[in-house]
């Protein structure tokens, strides 16, 4: 290491000690700093905490490097805390769609030669927007083509030439994916039950749209968008990869370094626990071809909540009974399927994929439920594989063309928790290390640990939190947060089948 590289890395740890009071970031990166001062974390954490690094640009901008030499790829991502709740309910989608934007051309960079530069270096520049807390505007590439791509990646970030001629067309691509999602009868079950569950709340504004948005968003506005919140306050660069860190550095110094320094305050979002009223939407879908689709949504602690561990065991064993009772012994439907979504005003959801008794199906996930509250779910020597299976908490909402049918053993047997939950937490593991193959997926993982847990380690104890949960903390979560919470339901589907839906089974619970 130069002289020259000393300076700079000695004067980022300097900044970094200096602490967000300075700049009034509204980022919390250290929440767990006497947690990992103490030395009382597992081994996985022990192993990897030194690969990280956590430094401050000149404007007060927080940098996490993960330095890994596993492979020869390069992520970075600018990340922007805050998301829809930044944006007007009747401007629903202007972050994403200017994230799309800036990738279209710069001032240095016209879109024709980004896109010859991404092609001949088989690079990717682009946004990531599928969250309702945060975005980012991704790099990843070749450690050979670093240096040339990170400077049309930062280019586009910082100086974006707001392409007149791609405008139209990302608006048309939003409006015709937004149509054909209407048109699709589970895309639109979620859409109608996500608007009414969130109404009046920051997460109402639909990073895909909402309303008339799309029709009423203007270049102008997107501009506009960009220089009022695209601020160094709201901003957190994550790397991965084999980088030289007092380079990168300095390259971030002489780029988003040189932003004004801005504090920012992230809009409330408060929880949907208390504002959720158990529910039943009944919404007539003539062309669904002899099936319906039901969905229920139910507010969830967030995940730096205690009970989050426990939760995300509780829906992963839950799933694999869901299958077992709803589409192997009774053959009610297609595939059935819960998930934590994990954001901040968090929620869970559990489905049920194309059924053609939908006024039964009601009884037979509250007999589901009535498994894990006995203390009892499938054996782990069932091979259960749904769509989705192979990790726990994602955050996502499920596509259709995703979807599998799981291949378990018919007649699988019921056992007690405390006899399959250690085939179940290796399931995660394994789900947790697939998850991160890349370097932008571990980089996700950083950004979500400081967005969600206020730590930029936190991520490398969730697998000792998951190890320490106990059956009795799997049927307690189950009790309060399955059993004993309010559920907005919808069943979409044609008229015949709406009619043999009984409203009272679906605002109660009837597996005891």
């Amino acid at each position: 290491m130069n002289a020259v590289s000393k300076r700079i890395l000695s004067i980022c740890l300097l900044v970094a000690l200096v602490g967000a009071a300075v700049w009034g970031q509204a980022w919390t990166l250290e929440r767990e700093r006497d947690v990992f001062a103490s030395g009382a974390v597992g081994a996985y954490a022990k192993e990897n905490v030194a690969s990280l690094t956590l430094a401050r640009l000149a404007n007060g901008i927080p940098v996490v490097v993960r330095k890994s030499d596993a492979n020869r790829i390069l992520g970075i991502k600018a990340v922007l805390l805050g998301h829809v709740s930044n944006t007007p309910l009747e401007k629903a989608g202007l972050e994403s769609i200017t994230l799309t934007m800036l990738s279209k051309g710069s001032a240095k960079y016209p879109y024709a030669e980004v896109q010859r530069l991404m092609f001949e270096r088989s690079a990717a520049i682009g946004a990531s927007v599928a969250g309702f807390d945060q975005t980012s505007f991704d790099l990843n590439v070749l450690d050979t083509y670093f240096d040339e791509m990170f400077d049309v990646w930062a280019d586009a970030f910082l100086h974006p030439s707001w392409n007149t001629e791609e405008f139209p067309r990302v608006m048309n691509n939003l409006r015709m994916a937004r149509q054909q999602a209407e048109n699709d009868p589970f895309s639109l079950t979620v859409k109608m039950i996500n608007e009414r569950f969130f109404a009046g709340h920051p997460y109402a504004a639909n990073w895909e749209g909402a309303g008339s948005s799309l029709d009423t968003i203007v270049l102008d506005d997107v501009q506009r968008y960009w220089k009022d919140t695209f601020t160094a306050g709201r901003l957190m660069i994550v790397a991965v990869g084999s980088f030289d860190i007092p380079k990168l550095l300095g390259q971030l110094n002489a780029t988003f370094g040189r932003m004004p320094a801005a504090a920012y305050a992230r809009p409330p979002v408060p929880a949907l626990a208390g504002r959720v009223k158990s529910d039943l939407i009944l919404q007539n879908f003539p062309d669904s071809e002899g099936v319906a689709y039901v969905r229920g949504n139910f507010a969830l602690p967030s995940p730096d909540h205690p009970d989050y561990p426990a939760l995300v065991v509780a829906f992963t064993l839950l799933d694999d009974v869901l299958f077992e009772i709803v589409r192997t012994r009774n053959g009610a439907c297609y595939s059935a399927w819960s998930r934590v979504h994990g954001f901040t005003a968090d929620y869970g959801s559990i489905v049920v994929y194309r059924t053609s008794v939908p006024g039964a199906v009601k009884r037979m996930i509250d007999e589901s439920i009535g498994v894990l509250l006995s203390g009892q779910c499938l054996s782990g020597r069932v091979s259960a594989s749904a769509e989705g299976k192979s990790g726990i908490g994602g955050s996502g909402e499920e596509a259709p063309a995703g979807v599998v049918v799981p291949k378990v053993q018919a007649g699988g047997a019921f056992v007690p928790i405390a006899e399959a939950l250690p085939y179940y937490k290796r399931q995660f593991i394994t789900g947790f290390f697939e998850g991160q193959q890349t370097n932008l997926q571990v980089a996700d993982e950083i950004a979500s640990s400081v967005v969600y847990r206020g730590d930029y380690r936190s991520w490398l104890l969730f697998l000792d939190r998951v190890n320490a949960v106990t059956p009795q903390d799997v049927v307690r979560v189950a009790r309060q947060y399955l059993r004993d919470n309010p559920v907005l339901w919808i069943v979409l589907g044609s008229q015949d089948l709406l009619d043999g839906v009984k409203r009272d089974d679906y605002l109660r619970f009837t597996g005891e």
